[in-house]
Parts: structure tokens; sequence; C-alpha cells
């Protein structure tokens, strides 16, 4: 993983209409503002505008997944449907700041080896279990450091998706030997996320200081452009505790993005509500 303005500006014209709306949904979560937890048609445009995006591929856009079910439509302001779900897939990174717990070496094991399953349901559970942190250990399953609030509760909503509840065996591990312990680990490779933390901070700490010389539509885009791959990326951390990671390099780029949200709120408060 790696967070450049041109990779993120690259992935930006790449991808369909339909993810940037959802994504800029996503984003304004972010704000934690009443105003914004929702957004009509009109101010959608006006981002569309923005993104070099069509009124035509817009409209289509949120017709069609307020049909697939992956939009809400309430008087007349679209928010994703996902966030009415009790547990949100990928994790917003916001919210997963405060589902972090003290890891006490313990593991949460998950195996559902006495269902058969499906080439496409398998491929869709493994998807789930890797957002989850997860990783696959053939003979005993996906297994992750128990380190998070309602852990099992999270794991156990999203496989009761593809598998009946009770084909589903979701155990905790502790006091394993050192051998099985640093097999374990091995599933994850710190040093590259280590390194993206770090890489990332910088990269962050310069944006900051440049949006202050731009007009609300650049800050708007250019944040919108950082911010989506940004959250893309630690939506997909596995949130590894303090022991296994560097904590202090994956606390000061939370940190650094949630300036950023801070940063550039009023600029999209401008954008979007008070004109």
């Amino acid at each position: 993983m790696f967070l450049t303005y041109d990779i993120a500006q690259q992935k930006l014209v790449a991808d369909s209409a339909d993810k940037k709306i959802l994504e800029f949904l996503s984003a304004i979560r972010g704000f934690q503002n009443d105003q914004m937890k929702s957004l009509n048609a009109k101010q959608l445009l006006i981002i569309a505008q923005r993104l070099g995006l069509t009124e035509a591929s817009v409209r289509m856009a949120l017709s069609r997944q307020t049909k697939q079910g992956k939009l809400l439509r309430v008087k007349g302001r679209y928010m994703l449907a996902s966030s009415q779900k009790e547990y949100l897939l990928p994790r917003f990174w916001l919210d997963i700041k405060s589902r972090s717990i003290d890891w006490q070496g313990d593991w949460l094991l998950v195996n559902v080896a006495s269902q058969k399953l499906g080439a496409t349901v398998s491929r869709r559970l493994s998807v789930k279990a890797e957002l989850l942190g997860l990783k696959y250990i053939p003979a005993l399953g996906w297994i992750r450091p128990n380190n998070l609030l309602n852990l099992r509760e999270e794991v156990l909503y999203h496989f009761q998706q593809f598998v009946d509840e009770s084909n589903i065996l979701i155990a905790q591990l502790a006091h394993i030997s050192p051998e099985w312990e640093q097999q374990f680990c091995s599933n994850w490779s710190p040093q590259a996320l280590n390194q993206f933390y770090q890489n990332s901070v910088k990269f962050m700490q310069t944006e900051i200081s440049n949006m202050t010389n731009l007009d609300d539509d650049q800050v708007l885009i250019r944040s919108f452009t950082i911010g989506r791959l940004l959250v893309e990326y630690l939506s997909k951390d596995p949130w590894l505790p303090e022991r296994l990671i560097d904590l202090q390099a994956r606390s000061e780029l939370v940190n650094e993005a949630s300036k950023l949200y801070q940063l550039i709120k009023p600029a999209w408060m401008n954008v979007l509500v008070n004109r």
C-alpha cells in the first residue's frame, strides 16, 4: 500500500460513477454533522460536476443503487443502506478507533469445516473474513488476535450470511505454545504495515499544510481524491495489537487523518450546504 496524490488521482479517474457516489456518501460520515448525514440529488450533482461526472451517469447510479438496496432514499435524500447495519464492512476508520481493546494474547478461531460451500459462497466468505482481519490457516480455520470489542458477535453476524450458525465454530484460544503463536503471527506483514503508516503520516502532514492555500472547490476535490484511497487502506487494515505492529505510527496516521477532516470540514460545508 502506497499513498500519493498521483496514485489516488489515477484510481479516481478509473473508478465508476457508482463507486464514487458510494464513497462520497461514506466520506461525509466523518464530519459527524446532522446536515451531512445524507445528501440530496442536487448536492450529489454539484459533486459530479467537480469530479467530471455527467448528470446522466449520476442519476443512473443513484437509481441503480437504490434499486439494488445499496442506497436508501428518504424524503429526497440519499444515504448508505449499509449505515443501518449493526456491523459495517469495510469498517469505517473513525469507528474502529473506539473498538480496539487491550490484547491479552488470546486469539479468535473461526471454522466452518463441517459445511460444504460452493465456489462463489467460499469466495464471498473469504472476502468478509479478510475485511475482519482474519487469516486462513489450512486444517485449522480463520484466526486473528482477539483485540476488538464484540469481535465474536461481529464475526458471527457476517459469517451467518453464508453459513448456518449451527455450522460455525468460534473459539477463543489462550495460552498457546510459542511455536503456534509464531505461526499465527507469520500470516501478517508488520513491516509492510509499519512502512505504510510511517510514509502516510509524512504525506498527510504535507497535505494538511498544502490545503490552507486552496479554495473550497479545490479542497473538496483534492481531499476526496486522497481521502478515499486512505480510507480504503485503513478500512482493510487488520488493526493488529501493539505487540505486532508500530502502534504509535498507526495512531499518528489516524490522528493526522482526523486533523484533515477537521481542516476540510468548512470547505465541504460551503460547497454542499451553504450555497
